[in-house]
C-alpha cells in the first residue's frame, strides 16, 4: 500500500483534509495529540500518511460505521465511535474482530489547545456523530450533512431520527459557520441545514416525486443541491 494513494489539502493550522477517491477524512493536531476523523477505504498506507504529517499520538474517531469511513481502521490499535454503531461496525469486514471504544454525546476530545465536542446525530446510522470545534467555528458532519447524495435506505437508516438530528444542528448553528462533509463539495454552509430538513420532510410526505435508483434499492428524491436515497 502507498501513502501517495491519498490527496492531502491544508484546511488551517495543523489541519488537513485527506481525499481518497470519492470519500474524505480529516486530521487535526494539537499540542498533545492528533485526531484522525475517519479512515476512508483503507486502500492506501494511511498510517504512513498520518505519521508523515504529525508526530503526535493519534486518536482515531469514526463519524459512523459505514465501510468507506472505517476501512483504514486496521492500521491503528483501536477506534472510537458512538456505541449505537458498534453492531454495524462489528458486522462489517472493517470492524470484525477490531476493538471499538465508546464516545458519547457531549464528550470533549482535547488535543491540547484544541477541542472537539461530540454531537450525536442519528439517522444516517444509529450512532452517527458530528464533531464541533467551536473555537474555529467548524463542524465535521460525516455523511449526515452534505451537498449530494444522502443515503436513508436500508437497515441502519432512520428518516425520523435524521430529521430530528437536523433540527438539533439547526439549534446549534450559532456555534459554527463552516461544515466539512465526507462527500461532495469540500465545504458547505450552515444555511444548507434548513433546506435539507425541508427536503427530508417533503420526501417522507410524498410531496416530492421519487425516481427509482438504477443501482440502489431506493428512490431518489432530488431537492436541488442535494438528494435523498430513501425508501
Amino acid at each position: 500500500m502507498d501513502a501517495n494513494h491519498y490527496q492531502v489539502f491544508g484546511i488551517g493550522e495543523k489541519s488537513w483534509r485527506i481525499d481518497e477517491d470519492w470519500t474524505r477524512f480529516f486530521l487535526f493536531e494539537g499540542s498533545e495529540r492528533a485526531l484522525l476523523v475517519d479512515t476512508g477505504f483503507g486502500q492506501g498506507d494511511i498510517r504512513a500518511l498520518v505519521e508523515g504529517l504529525t508526530e503526535r499520538p493519534v486518536m482515531v474517531v469514526n463519524t459512523h460505521a459505514d465501510w468507506d469511513h472505517c476501512g483504514g481502521n486496521a492500521a491503528f490499535a483501536c477506534a472510537y465511535m458512538h456505541p449505537s454503531d458498534f453492531e454495524h461496525y462489528h458486522q462489517s469486514d472493517a470492524g470484525r474482530g477490531r476493538q471499538a471504544l465508546p464516545l458519547w454525546e457531549g464528550d470533549v476530545i482535547d488535543l491540547g489547545g484544541r477541542c472537539f465536542e461530540v454531537i450525536l446525530i442519528p439517522g444516517h446510522t444509529p450512532g452517527s456523530i458530528a464533531l464541533l470545534d467551536a473555537q474555529e467555528r467548524i463542524l465535521l458532519s460525516g455523511d449526515s450533512v452534505q451537498a449530494g447524495s444522502i443515503h436513508l435506505f436500508g437497515r441502519w437508516r432512520d428518516m425520523d431520527a435524521y430529521q430530528a438530528s437536523l433540527e438539533k444542528l439547526i439549534g446549534l448553528q450559532a456555534r459554527f459557520d463552516t461544515i466539512y462533509p465526507s462527500h461532495g463539495p469540500a465545504t458547505v454552509g450552515k444555511e444548507l441545514l434548513p433546506r435539507l430538513l425541508e427536503g427530508a420532510r417533503r420526501a417522507q410526505a410524498g410531496q416530492i416525486k421519487g425516481v427509482p435508483s438504477p443501482d440502489r434499492p431506493a428512490d431518489i428524491y432530488d431537492i436541488g443541491e442535494a438528494e435523498f436515497l430513501y425508501r
